[in-house]
């Protein structure tokens, strides 16, 4: 057997240590790795698989191991991947490597999408269903609670996005703890008949208030289950899938199919499971039923186990022998206990903070010890009277840390970890204003840019009548400068209005007061409503008068833009963003603006935020979409970050999004009471809105528990649920001693712990806990904590900062840019300068080159304007030697949303796949869509000569209402534009082709014809006795004339010619034919080109084309 060492020695790495040549060597049985934060858990996992290799013990493609994240995933690939190759070439072993294997190395949810993708048919399921993404989900989950009838969503008083997001998440607490709504609705039942309980008292005749707001929680289970239940359905009849349902529809695979599991064993003989104290109780299930009592190595700590919001459970590492073996003694236990990362003064901090774990944990954690010649490195503390004393304190430490090189010379990494980024602004000013760079990751990092926060304030402004905050953003910022005198008129002008009818008329006294009493937002003064009076106020009028002139004018100004874009509403929801964005110049200020290195990055960042947004249904409103921004931005800093560390700038996240990452020097602010260790911001547990109870969790053993079925009273459940709401407390407690534990852990040389008295609060705040307990133990400097605060009342409160309003715009750089300006208007456009002689050549040698340019011939060329290149080539130059961007018109718009209902109607998801009839791909890029250039929106009444109807009878039938050519870009999408596809839908549902089931929907092919491809998109296939008919859909008028008909029949013809290539049949047995729905009309071509007849056509134009 050759050792771990003899390995290490013949690849040259360092030797492993004891721990680490245990877990190496380690018999092949289930087994479980403690590994501490930074204890090299990745480079012995993969020295194990080389030892396993090595001795002949396994072979490649039988290693199978799973993590968290796509970049652990990739990291523990790689390093596997090259020890291998070293393996190889070192010859150590007779053992023969095939360069072409590789072990499965895969995150825990791809690894179970796998598997349901390969047997979903086992589970009367779709293998190739898509992915839902969270904006998806949050989108369908809505609509189905705006659109329920359900009288009961009166009764719960929540608001649409609260029970969006309680069906989301009982949703998939549900599928992670496979629980079925039956189970829960019948428990709810139960917990309900408390309300019959005696209240224990003879002098107590009313419900218990801790009984009653439980039972009110507990009771919105049911309609909450049922909305959960629509959900499911939604999901399946869609083709989609969530992350949670993969794992849990893996699980019914594998628990339904002996088979599967048999498979699975026998194809991996080694399983590495990473990071296994955040793994699900459905995960947990999952691999348990397909590799118990096989060689199984669970690597995990349980001290960083800090995603139990998201279904981890910090128990499964004490339950994996039973899990895996049946028997609690059943699996071995190593640790890896030193750490290679953190400097010794930073772990002896560590742990010291986990020292209270460790005594309860459920598993054996040993402490970290320091790696060999471990520096000393740097803990400092810093508390401070003030948020802003803190923050200033921060940003000088990181100036000088980042101005010390890191190793090699290179800027040093750095990280300011929060266990919350909504207050940060002290903290960002303050880097600003000692010219520290930093960069706030995640979306919330995203909403805090300047051009994204005055993008999002705009839409909010738009579409919110309350959105007051954000609009005052927007008159005060650089766009419109507004002034506070004129913005405090503005509030009063909102009064005003608020005491008046929409006649200006004052409102009764009695309705004022029911107003003034009313919790309705949209009920109070509104700036907005303000606003759009100021701009349509004639002159003179009483409530302008203390306006100043500059300040009106701005105000007017605002208003008329934001009046325009709020009638622009119905746009679809990217173009109303890039509307926005241009009508405010943001695109041009983040161009402008150099000291903004993240503007323009940020706005594309964001539209691809929208675009994951509409993924789903591309008819997605604004108000979904900004009720989801709310919700992502919560999820998303709870959520580990992908992003590598920046050198030479300070990365600011949340604790939870820092796991897996390290810095060379990190910073912990606000530890102090409440805020770390914070509170938890409910006691309630399971008994809060939305909360699937415990029981129905798979490591329900290990939370805590109300004995509500024992209660025989209601003073008796009062009792019970005191101490169930202590429980609570103290488990959030150890959490939070978790999350700290992970945030001390993140750096490598350098760590400062802060705080300060005062912030936003009434009473002082001292330091936290933790910081305490450091400084009782010596481990930060005694008088870095003082114990009393220097003021009794907040400084802050009274505080004022005087600064000129509005600021100046371009800073410290107005004058000279002022004076540049000044000099390019004054100059003399005739002058001779030193540049003038080059610049004539430049400009020469431009023309030149521009008057030989010939505009190249895509090799890509769209059916739909197939008849533009035959019929008029040098048309189509001129487009190509100037593109120009097309006017979207109303009844392109109506066709694209007719066709999207149609393939949805018929169930088939096409447009995914592209079918190359020759088997040569064109390289170059589409000229132009399949989008017609309006034709379908100006063709006239019914079909002539040429045609014949479905029947082989001349055409005939109504002509269709005008199309409306002229329409704007919003229309198809508001009011009218439903109404018409109504009746498109409802002319569509009577007729022939609604009881049919089509073979093919919305079917690309790409035919090869005289050396271009032309890209054939056909909107439906069916099944005709022994034939096969091509359906093409048209919203638009019948065309009018014989030539428009000859030139339409080219387009039949080419997908006539590529399906009956793509199908390998004579083109003699496709038939094609138009419908056009809003006159109810099939016209078939009476004839269809030939393929030579085709080629004959392109060949003919072709040297036109060349120029």
């Amino acid at each position: 057997m050759i050792s771990a060492l003899t390995i290490a020695r013949a690849l040259q790495l360092p030797p492993p240590t004891p721990q680490q040549q245990a877990v190496i060597e380690a018999p092949l049985s289930p087994s479980i790795v403690i590994a501490g934060a930074g204890s090299g858990k990745t480079e012995t996992m993969a020295n194990r698989v080389v030892w396993l290799l090595a001795n002949d013990l396994v072979a490649v493609p039988e290693v199978l191991g799973l993590t968290f994240t796509r970049k652990a995933a990739g990291e523990l690939a790689q390093r596997v991947r090259s020890r291998i190759d070293q393996l190889a070439a070192a010859r150590l072993t007779s053992v023969v490597f095939d360069p072409f294997d590789s072990p499965t190395i895969a995150t825990y949810n791809s690894f179970a999408n796998s598997i349901f993708r390969d047997n979903a048919l086992l589970v009367g399921r779709e293998g190739d269903s898509s992915i839902l993404s969270e904006a998806s989900a949050w989108q369908i989950a809505r609509r189905l609670v705006t659109t329920s009838t359900d009288d009961r969503l009166i009764t719960l008083d929540k608001s649409i996005d609260t029970i969006t997001a309680a069906v989301l998440s009982l949703s998939r607490a549900m599928s992670e703890n496979v629980v079925t709504s039956a189970e829960v609705t019948q428990m709810a039942g139960r917990f309900g008949e408390l309300a019959e309980l005696p209240t224990g008292s003879t002098k107590v005749t009313v419900l218990n208030a801790k009984l009653r707001d439980s039972l009110t929680a507990v009771q919105a289970l049911p309609v909450l289950v049922d909305l959960a239940d629509q959900f499911a359905r939604e999901k399946i009849r869609r083709g989609f899938v969530e992350y949670s349902d993969q794992v849990a529809l893996a699980l019914a695979i594998a628990e339904r199919v002996p088979r599967v599991v048999s498979e699975y064993r026998q194809r991996f003989r080694v399983v590495l499971l990473d990071e296994y104290q955040d793994t699900s109780v459905v995960q947990t299930r999952l691999l348990a039923t397909l590799f118990a009592d096989r060689p199984v190595m669970a690597v995990g700590d349980p001290h960083q186990s800090i995603y139990g919001w998201r279904g981890a459970s910090a128990a499964n590492l004490g339950t994996f022998a039973v899990d895996f073996t049946g028997d609690p003694a059943g699996a071995l236990a190593f640790p890896l206990s030193t750490s290679w990362r953190n400097p010794l003064r930073v772990l002896d901090a560590a742990n010291r903070l986990v020292e209270p774990l460790t005594a309860v944990s459920a598993v054996p954690v040993a402490r970290l010890d320091p790696r060999p010649q471990a520096p000393t490195g740097t803990l400092d503390a810093f508390f401070g009277e003030t948020v802003d004393d803190e923050a200033r304190a921060i940003a000088g430490w990181f100036e000088a840390q980042l101005a010390q090189p890191g190793p090699g010379g290179a800027p040093r990494s750095a990280a300011m970890l929060c266990r919350s980024i909504k207050k940060i602004d002290a903290f960002t000013t303050a880097l600003s204003e000692r010219g520290v760079r930093f960069h706030v990751l995640g979306l919330g990092g995203l909403l805090e840019e300047p051009a994204v926060a005055d993008l999002v304030s705009a839409l909010r402004v738009i579409y919110y009548p309350n959105a007051e905050s954000e609009l005052v953003r927007l008159l005060t910022g650089a766009r419109w400068r507004v002034g506070l005198r004129d913005v405090f008129e503005l509030s009063r002008v909102g009064s005003w209005l608020a005491e008046r009818d929409h006649h200006f008329a004052k409102l009764d006294p009695a309705l004022k007061q029911r107003l003034r009493e009313s919790v309705v937002v949209d009920e109070g003064r509104s700036l907005v409503d303000a606003l759009d009076f100021v701009s349509d106020c004639p002159d003179g009028h009483r409530m302008l008068e203390n306006f100043s002139p500059v300040g009106l004018e701005r105000l007017r100004s605002a208003g008329r833009q934001l009046t325009f874009l709020r009638t622009r509403t119905g746009l679809d929801l990217p173009d109303l963003v890039n509307l926005v964005t241009q009508e405010l110049l943001l695109d041009i200020e983040v161009a402008a603006n150099e000291s903004s290195y993240l503007g323009r990055a940020s706005l594309d960042a964001f539209s691809e935020q929208i675009a994951g947004f509409v993924a789903a249904d591309r008819t997605a409103g604004l108000g979904a979409f900004l009720s989801w921004l709310t919700e992502a931005e919560k999820r998303d800093k709870l959520s580990p970050r992908s992003e590598e560390p920046e050198p030479g700038t300070v990365q600011i996240l949340t604790i939870h999004g820092s796991k897996g990452l390290e810095w060379d020097v990190v910073s912990v602010p606000r530890m102090v009471d409440d805020e770390l260790p914070g509170k938890p911001q409910s006691k309630q547990g399971w008994l809060a809105f939305g909360e699937l109870p415990y029981e129905f969790r798979g490591d329900a053993g290990q939370l805590p528990m109300l004995p509500w079925r024992a209660s025989v009273s209601q003073a008796e459940f009062a009792k019970a649920k005191d101490a169930y709401n202590s429980e609570i407390v103290e488990r959030y407690a150890e959490e939070q001693r978790r999350l700290v534990y992970v945030a001390v852990t993140r750096a490598r040389e350098s760590l400062l712990l802060s705080g300060s008295f005062w912030s936003t609060q009434l009473k002082p705040r001292r330091a936290g806990l933790f910081l305490r307990e450091l400084a009782e133990h010596g481990l930060v400097a005694p008088d870095a904590l003082p114990d009393e605060p220097e003021n009794t009342e907040n400084p802050l409160a009274d505080s004022v900062m005087l600064v000129p309003w509005p600021l100046e715009p371009l800073g410290s750089r107005g004058e000279r840019v002022a004076a540049a300006a000044q000099a390019v208007l004054t100059a003399d456009p005739g002058a001779e300068t030193p540049w003038s002689a080059d610049i004539e050549l430049l400009l020469a040698e431009r023309a030149e080159a521009l008057a030989g340019e010939k505009p190249v011939i895509p090799t890509r060329v769209a059916a739909s304007r197939f008849k533009d290149y035959v019929t008029d080539p040098e048309a189509v130059l001129n487009r190509l030697r100037r593109p120009m961007p097309e006017r979207p018109y109303r009844q392109t718009r109506l066709g694209t949303r007719f066709h999207s209902w149609v393939e949805n109607r018929f169930g088939l998801v096409g447009g995914s796949e592209q079918l190359d009839v020759s088997g040569e791909f064109g390289m170059e890029m589409d000229f132009g869509t399949e989008t017609e250039f309006g034709t379908e929106t100006v063709f006239g009444a019914s079909a002539e000569s040429g045609f014949a109807s479905a029947d082989g009878l001349a055409a005939s039938g109504p002509p269709a209402a005008a199309a409306g050519a002229g329409a704007g870009a919003g229309s198809g999408t508001g009011a009218s534009g439903d109404a018409e596809l109504e009746r498109l839908q409802a002319t569509f549902e009577a007729s022939e082709w609604a009881g049919l089931q089509p073979e093919e929907v919305e079917l690309e092919i790409h035919l090869v014809l005289g050396g271009n491809i032309v890209v054939c998109k056909i909107d439906a296939v069916f099944r005709r006795g022994t034939r096969h008919q091509i359906v093409d859909w048209k919203t638009g008028r019948a065309p009018s004339d014989a030539a428009d008909l000859d030139e339409k029949q080219l387009q039949l013809a080419l997908y006539r010619l590529a399906y009956a290539r793509y199908r390998d049949v004579d083109p003699v047995d496709v038939d094609a034919v138009f419908y056009f729905v809003a006159s109810d009309e099939v016209i078939a071509p009476a004839r269809l080109y030939s393929e030579a007849e085709l080629l004959a056509l392109w060949e003919r134009v072709a040297p036109a084309l060349a120029g």
